[in-house]
């Protein structure tokens, strides 16, 4: 009889010294919402440009997927929709404090693709708390409002890669429901490509092609729902 309880004893110590969120093999899925707050530049490859610089707000929203590749260490996949709100810091290039407020904005819709790995400090059965970087692929577009009207049918696209790092947890009600939080900056480095028709020399209206580098960045808060198989 002490035999089976000292072994009861020590199976159910095993079990609780072993109870992790995160184990070799544990599958994770989050959909998260949130924000991005910022700034962002844009620049034409032409000779003497001017490099604009603006801020950036606006909405993100994706869904990621971790499995454990190890007790302290996950890594996965991740897509996800934003859109920002970019104001321009001054539309007078001559005046680097006058400030046109939220009369002018450009709103650029983004679609990413990330790689994105986690290492667990804390990794307990209902909660833990992970940091790590990530690295993806950016496209995005844009459209050009004074007052809210769109004031052109042109439009820029861009693309390129993206980089962040992030700190976060999550708190498992269940063995599978939990919530997760997640903070961290990240950034994109695109080209950009500005498509527009104008009136030739002989009076012919015909499409033309501006390249150029833009930057978005900024600190990105976003919560949700957690799942873990």
């Amino acid at each position: 009889m002490k035999k089976v309880l000292l072994t009861a004893i020590a199976v159910f110590g095993f079990t609780v010294a072993n109870a992790q969120s995160n184990k070799q093999g544990t599958m994770h899925v989050n959909v998260l919402g949130g924000f991005l707050s910022g700034t962002a530049t844009q620049q034409d490859d032409a000779a003497g440009s001017l490099k604009y610089k603006s801020t950036a707000t606006g909405a993100q929203f994706g869904a990621n997927f971790q499995y454990g590749i190890a007790e302290s260490f996950s890594a996965g996949i991740g897509l996800e929709l934003g859109t920002s709100v970019l104001t321009p810091k001054s539309i007078n290039i001559y005046d680097e404090d006058y400030d046109f407020g939220s009369n002018y904005n450009t709103t650029v819709s983004t679609f990413k693709v990330n790689l994105s790995g986690r290492y667990y400090f804390v990794n307990k059965d209902n909660f833990n708390v992970f940091a790590g970087p990530s690295i993806g692929y950016t496209t995005a577009k844009d459209k050009t409002a004074v007052l809210g009207v769109t004031i052109s049918d042109d439009k820029t696209k861009y693309a390129g890669l993206n980089y962040g790092v992030n700190v976060g947890g999550n708190y498992y009600f269940s063995d599978v429901v939990g919530v997760i939080l997640n903070v961290g900056y990240e950034g994109s480095s695109l080209t950009s490509k500005y498509t527009y028709t104008d009136y030739n020399d002989d009076d012919v209206l015909v499409s033309y092609t501006d390249k150029g580098k833009a930057t978005i960045g900024g600190i990105k808060v976003m919560a949700g729902l957690a799942l873990k198989f």
